[in-house]
């Protein structure tokens, strides 16, 4: 797993924000996605109007599409636009999985605060100033919830994978942490050193990874907010169903298990 930028370039001045992004076979949206979270990002700073500065951190997950060379491109235009550093691009040798990639940059973000969202932008960036308002405020962990009051969903996902969503979230509830209402919404954000305890300590790669944040957060007894969000479903080819199913039935027992050994301490 290499330990630097694929990419290289001068790092910019430690940012007060970090946004991560998974990227797997993502060049129909990619180029997208970071032109409209440079906007994003530039205007709520600027508004904010305390000189605060944002990264992106993107991992590349073993992509075999031109999700590369997309990211690469941008990353030399924006040196070129007198942003260099400002965007760092990860590279996995092979695709091992989101929760490898989400850990990879989480551990190499340098910002204050950092969020991880999914490339697709499923839930609106217009989300971030509430969640940062909460890890302003002391919690450390935030979470996206879809399930709550005040959440707002544009697109369902499918009928059964919602139910399946719904069903894994109670098998959660009932063996390992009560309480959480929407453990896989992609977009989370954590304190900084909050996010070094628990992603130093996660070993899952698979669908189950985002259940084994929530339960290394309360191990550690972070304090963790839930944030109903605005969403909507993006059609995903990469993700296979029934594997996704038998496969995070397998890491939750894993979970149980590293949990009663103590390997989350």
């Amino acid at each position: 797993m290499p330990n630097s930028p694929s990419t290289t370039a001068p790092l910019a001045p430690e940012p007060y924000l970090s946004f991560v992004v998974p990227v797997y076979n993502e060049e129909r949206v990619l180029e997208t996605s970071l032109a409209a979270l440079k906007l994003y990002l530039d205007q709520l700073l600027a508004d904010r109007g305390k000189g605060e500065t944002w990264e992106l951190v993107l991992v590349d997950d073993g992509s075999k599409d031109r999700s590369v060379e997309i990211a690469r491109v941008w990353i030399a235009s924006e040196a070129k636009a007198g942003r260099p550093g400002q965007t760092r691009l990860f590279q996995l040798p092979t695709n091992r999985g989101k929760g490898a990639a989400v850990r990879m940059g989480m551990l190499e973000a340098r910002g204050k605060f950092i969020f991880f969202l999914d490339a697709d932008l499923s839930t609106p960036l217009e989300e971030t100033p509430g969640f940062l308002g909460s890890l302003e405020s002391g919690y450390e962990v935030v979470l996206g919830n879809r399930r709550v009051p005040g959440a707002h969903i544009t697109r369902r996902q499918p009928k059964l994978r919602e139910t399946l969503g719904k069903c894994f979230t109670l098998l959660v509830n009932l063996a390992l942490a009560p309480g959480v209402h929407d453990f896989t919404c992609g977009f989370k954000g954590f304190e900084r050193s909050a996010a070094v305890t628990i992603f130093e300590r996660s070993l899952l790669n698979g669908w189950a990874f985002d259940a084994e944040l929530v339960v290394i957060a309360q191990t550690h007894d972070l304090k963790l907010a839930q944030v109903p969000v605005a969403w909507h479903h993006e059609d995903d080819t990469k993700v296979r169903l029934l594997a996704a199913v038998f496969g995070s039935l397998r890491d939750l027992v894993t979970i149980t298990n590293n949990r009663l050994r103590g390997r989350y301490k």
